[in-house]
């Protein structure tokens, strides 16, 4: 029976069809294992980078990033259009600031309110976007740069976050120790056809959390940016209103904080020179005369600006040697004070078409900055010099200033480094977002289907030993 078995089954066996082998079996399966691996190292991608940008994208506040320091804190030497890349103050705090600058570089298409900031001691831009406010004018730096006073709200540079003082109105002019603001109550009433009237001026002492003084006008309006000084102690105002120079102080203030004006000086067609505008002695103050030029550097803007000082004792002028004039300027914003004989100040200048307009008190050529101007330089005036010292001109395309002047007046300048702008910002990190999940869908779309792909070839006969 043995036997017999055996040779049935080896006659069954040679019966049997050989078994066909498809031709690349083993290289396709380990095509298949390596498209497996990438898929799933694919998806392990995607998931790491959707997981990631969640994290960038979370709304917190970024600490102020460590970067080239110097040993003293200056004004730069070199001022840069900040790309659109740039963070915000609110994501990563710049610390305090040299310059808050704004012009038609700095502003977009997309982003028509935007202004920038460059730090103290390094090189770190950001950028701010308040509202439309002009730098130099209802948008301030504080003496230190730790604050910037936008519109009616005081941001505190060191932790990118709207401090709690809250003035009524919007900015006019910083105390030189910064501790007190004056503002202009912004419920402006307009008389037909074309005038508007400031009910007051308000001086905000931020450690009491309350108005030290105000001042009632009613009769003009009080436009922004170089309007208004403080006394070095605090304890007087200069405001101009129409062309007179009111002086209030503090000790005057009855019910209410109320007080009326001491002393008006006239100003015969002239201005008040800025928030640096009072000497260091408290008794005097600096305003602009307002003169027409011949062999103007701008022929078409004839506008002279000379520095004259007035007593605030008897509205006498003050003798001594003249200050430069200032020929072809849009405008004149006295920062401070290095002496009785050197003052240091900010300067518009006007574009090589700009026309010189006549002296309107009650409307705005809107926004509040003068028409024209294609650039401001930071200079120094000094008795009996025959031209001021230019220490800095802003670069094309920016056209508004507003500088730390504690650092002006201390002539504080560093060299300028690499700019850093800070972490990417929300926006652009959303955009990114976006296109890595329409790149990243497609892919694993791709990916599946070569997954549920399978190789069809024709085999080869192969027999199998038995």
């Amino acid at each position: 029976m043995t036997g017999q078995l055996s040779e049935a089954l080896r006659r069954l066996a040679d019966d049997v069809p050989p078994a066909r082998v498809p031709d690349g079996l083993f290289d396709a399966a380990r095509t298949r294992h390596r498209r497996r691996r990438a898929v799933a190292a694919g998806a392990l991608a995607v998931l790491v980078l959707l997981l990631g940008t969640g994290y960038a994208l979370h709304p917190v506040a970024l600490p102020m990033p460590a970067g080239p320091r110097h040993d003293a804190p200056g004004l730069p030497t070199r001022l840069v259009d900040p790309p659109l890349r740039t963070a915000s103050v609110r994501d990563s705090a710049p610390g305090s600031a040299a310059m808050l600058f704004g012009g038609p570089a700095v502003r977009t298409d997309w982003f028509e309110t935007r202004m920038g900031l460059v730090a103290a001691d390094a090189d770190r831009y950001r950028v701010l976007d308040a509202g439309p406010f002009v730098p130099g004018f209802d948008a301030l730096l504080s003496p230190d740069g730790r604050y910037a006073w936008v519109g009616a709200s005081l941001l505190d540079l060191k932790s990118g976050r709207f401090t709690p003082d809250r003035t009524d109105g919007y900015p006019l002019a910083f105390a030189p120790d910064g501790g007190r603001l004056v503002y202009a109550d912004d419920e402006a009433t307009f008389t037909p056809p074309n005038t508007y009237t400031t009910p007051y001026v308000g001086v905000y002492d931020r450690e009491r959390g309350t108005d030290v003084l105000r001042v009632r006008v009613d009769t003009a309006w009080i436009p922004p940016g170089r309007t208004a000084a403080l006394s070095p102690d605090g304890g007087e105002l200069a405001l101009q209103v129409r062309d007179e120079v009111w002086l209030a102080r503090v000790a005057d203030a009855g019910a209410g904080g109320v007080a009326e004006p001491y002393r008006k000086l006239p100003l015969a067609g002239g201005r008040l020179a800025g928030a640096g505008s009072w000497l260091p002695d408290g008794r005097s103050v600096a305003v602009l005369d307002r003169s027409t030029c011949t062999g103007c550097p701008v022929p078409s803007y004839p506008r002279t600006w000379t520095l004259a000082l007035r007593s605030t004792i008897d509205s006498a002028p003050l003798a001594g040697a003249a200050f430069p004039s200032l020929p072809s300027r849009t405008f004149v914003q006295l920062l401070g004070w290095r002496s009785a004989d050197e003052a240091v100040a900010l300067v518009g200048v006007p574009g090589p078409t700009a026309v010189d307009r006549p002296e309107d008190h009650d409307i705005a050529w809107g926004p509040y900055h003068e028409a024209g101007t294609e650039a401001v330089e930071l200079v120094v005036l000094r008795r009996g010099a025959a031209a001021p010292e230019v220490l800095f001109r802003t670069p094309e395309g920016i056209t508004d200033l507003s500088v730390a002047a504690d650092l002006a007046i201390d002539g504080a300048v560093r060299q300028s480094d690499r700019p850093d702008y800070g972490p990417l910002p929300f926006w652009l990190l959303a955009v990114g977002f976006v296109l890595a999940v329409l790149v990243a869908l497609p892919v694993l779309a791709l990916l599946r289907r070569w997954r549920g792909w399978r190789p069809r070839r024709r085999g080869r006969t192969a027999r199998l030993p038995v």
